[in-house]
């Protein structure tokens, strides 16, 4: 045979090589379409391009992450290396710089999904059968590399479906074992079930983290050892195994380490760990512990297990935020319940929603009339004032305590059903939330109708007992002041009966003084004291009082200090005259005997309306203090100085305890306020504030 019939049966043999490897080429990628997990596809294809191709011997594919932009070994066919490092290979990724001539990239569309690498080993001309690849194939290859590379993207979407279908499988069982769990134990030990579930192969433990003794307690277990579980029953945060993950918030996949203090879970033959936070918001309430072989870090899923883990950690958090609440709730029932007064509570719309037995008993009621709303309070519980006038809606005690105010000892008349009446002082004050809105009230109650007709006795007798003996005390002071002026008077005066007239004269003049305070609380009581408002001279009226003081002030010194000579204000003089009285003669007999006691008027600055806040009316206000340097008050004694009656406990304290009783009552019935502020062992200033203008 010539040589010009020999090339065209060559050029024929290849031809017939070339559509042969063609079709073996497309039914091993048509045979790729069937297989769905990535990881027997990327051995397929190579193991399939090797076979196809008579010259090529091995193969590789390299898989392209496009999120961090390297190559990573896929699979690896027919290569003359060790099965370490094969291994070691499919472990490696590239950072693809440029592409060589013997890999083909795969594509699909524009997105790259990875690059078949084919080798030809030792020397093509002597293979079993075919040719080396060349320059013309590479069409070829490109089609079937896109080819495969479809079907690995195909793989990709369904083994994506799965894992999502594998992930709301997990998800609707965690959530189901949360509905359905009892109490914090039994939701663990369900949570644990199924998580170990998602993870073949896996052992492990759920632990709770105590914040208060930061330590994390085993909360469920299963499959562990004795040792291993007794390795998790109490561990300390600091230096435990899995202390960033409490720390920090983040999982921790990693072989075991016998210096973490995981000696016990390796000598069971254990080898690598997953630690996951259970993570409610940005809080840790405990560590889901997962233990297996070598490779459980790379078979734990993070995706799938991260945001059950969070669900959990709600869940955690929510089961121990309704036992926290449920114990509160009971310690506040056992309060409310012990307590001897009626207690009643409302919502923000006034609706009651609690009430104690005795709160039942003091009402007569056999049930609390839940939700029962305000305006059928008064006639439900006939509630009228101490005149006896009907009360209006603003006057009920949840009304006041709704508005935002504090209130105690407020008497109210209620009537039962046979017509029997009873007086209830109430306190009450509003519940407010977080954020300062009020979202109820509280109000606290008891009977008082004994208490109130005693006191109604005393001051009806304090009331005709003062009134009966002011005549005759008079009488003694007027005629006491007469004999006291005429044995001054007298050439031959007897020292003796001149002091003894003149201390005479101090007490009946300090038991009329006590008997008009009687008089005045009683007119105040009936509402029969009547305020004579004419403009005066503050200064003038301190300068006035201090020169009836110094009498009594013997050694010492008593100082007026103003910025103006004239200070006038709309008020009473008489009252305000008795104000001034009270306070410099509290201030002379509390004071040292060579102590100073100062007077200062003056007009308040923008300092002291913010401090007084809405307790004046009007824009101007002349402030009086009165300081001494006593001993001081306590701040328990400074609580009562104005109440009726009361009188601190020191051996100078003398009288019936009404003098700053009064003082409040005539500067409040001015609008103006009253204070004292004191250290103990500082001394004390006693300040009221008065409106300067005439009130309406």
């Amino acid at each position: 045979m010539t040589q010009k019939e020999k090339q065209p049966r060559g050029a024929a043999r290849q031809r017939a090589s070339t559509a042969a490897q063609v079709m073996r080429l497309f039914q091993a990628s048509s045979s790729l379409v069937a297989v769905l997990d990535p990881e027997e596809l990327f051995a397929t294809l190579v193991s399939r391009a090797v076979e196809a191709l008579p010259a090529v011997q091995a193969g590789a594919l390299w898989i392209y992450d496009a999120k961090g932009g390297r190559l990573r070994a896929g699979a690896a066919i027919g290569l003359p290396i060790s099965a370490a490092t094969q291994q070691a290979l499919l472990g490696l990724s590239l950072r693809p710089r440029r592409l060589v001539c013997a890999c083909i990239p795969m594509r699909v569309g524009a997105e790259i999904i990875g690059v078949l690498e084919l080798f030809t080993l030792g020397d093509p001309a002597t293979a079993k059968a075919g040719r080396p690849i060349t320059q013309g194939d590479l069409s070829v290859l490109q089609t079937f590399a896109n080819l495969a590379a479809s079907a690995i993207k195909n793989a990709h979407l369904y083994d994506g479906a799965q894992r999502s279908e594998r992930r709301l499988k997990a998800f609707d069982a965690v959530v189901t074992a949360i509905s359905t769990a009892a109490d914090l134990t039994d939701l663990v030990r369900s949570i644990l079930d199924v998580v170990l579930g998602l993870v073949p192969g896996a052992t492990g433990a759920l632990l709770l983290l105590d914040p208060a003794h930061d330590r994390l307690e085993l909360g469920a277990q299963q499959g562990l050892s004795p040792a291993c579980a007794e390795a998790l029953a109490r561990v300390p945060v600091m230096g435990s195994p899995c202390e960033e993950v409490v720390h920090f918030g983040q999982p921790m996949l990693r072989p075991l380490i016998e210096e973490r203090g995981e000696g016990a879970f390796l000598a069971e033959g254990l080898a690598g760990c997953a630690y996951f936070p259970l993570l409610a918001g940005g809080t840790v309430a405990g560590v889901l512990a997962l233990y297996g072989d070598a490779s459980l870090p790379a078979r734990a899923d993070r995706e799938m297990l991260l945001p059950i883990c969070n669900q959990v950690g709600f869940a955690v958090a929510n089961v121990r935020l309704y036992a926290d609440s449920t114990s509160e709730r009971r310690k506040l029932n056992t309060v409310v319940t012990s307590i001897a007064e009626g207690v009643l509570l409302c919502d923000a719309r006034g609706r009651l929603t609690l009430a104690n037995e005795a709160a039942l008993t003091l009402l007569r009621l056999d049930s609390l009339p839940f939700e029962q709303r305000l305006s059928e309070m008064p006639d439900f519980y006939r509630m009228r004032d101490l005149d006896g006038q009907r009360l209006t809606l603003d006057q009920l005690p949840f009304a006041r305590a709704l508005a935002g105010e504090i209130f105690q000892d407020y008497r109210l008349i209620l009537s039962g059903s046979s017509g029997d009446e009873t007086v209830m002082s109430f306190s009450g004050a509003p519940a407010r939330a977080d954020d300062g809105m009020i979202e109820g009230a509280v109000v606290v109650f008891r009977d008082v109708t004994a208490n109130q007709k005693l006191e109604r006795a005393k001051d009806e007798f304090l009331a005709v007992a003062a009134h009966e003996l002011r005549s005759p005390l008079a009488a003694v002071r007027n005629y006491a002041d007469l004999l006291l002026r005429r044995e001054q008077q007298r050439s031959q005066a007897d020292s003796r009966d001149v002091r003894g007239l003149t201390i005479l004269t101090q007490q009946v003049s300090h038991m009329l003084r006590m008997v008009d305070n009687l008089l005045d609380v009683s007119r105040i009581d009936a509402g029969q004291l009547d305020l004579q408002i004419q403009p005066v001279n503050l200064v003038a009226l301190a300068a006035q009082v201090i020169d009836q003081q110094r009498p009594a002030a013997g050694a010492r010194d008593l100082v007026l200090e103003s910025a103006d000579d004239e200070l006038i204000v709309h008020c009473d003089s008489l009252r305000i005259h008795q104000v001034l009285t009270n306070l410099i003669g509290n201030a002379i007999k509390y004071s040292p005997e060579s102590g100073r006691v100062t007077v200062r008027l003056r007009l308040a600055a923008g300092d002291d309306r913010r401090q007084l806040g809405d307790q004046l009316l009007g824009d101007d206000l002349a402030i009086i203090s009165i300081t001494d340097e006593g001993s001081g008050i306590s701040p328990e004694q400074q609580a009562k100085l104005f109440q009726r009656f009361y009188r601190a406990r020191s051996h100078r304290a003398e009288g019936l305890g009404l003098g700053l009783y009064l003082s409040r009552q005539f500067v409040q019935m001015h609008r103006g306020a009253i204070w004292v502020e004191s250290v103990e062992g500082s001394g004390s200033a006693f300040s009221f504030a008065l409106p300067m203008t005439t009130m309406a």
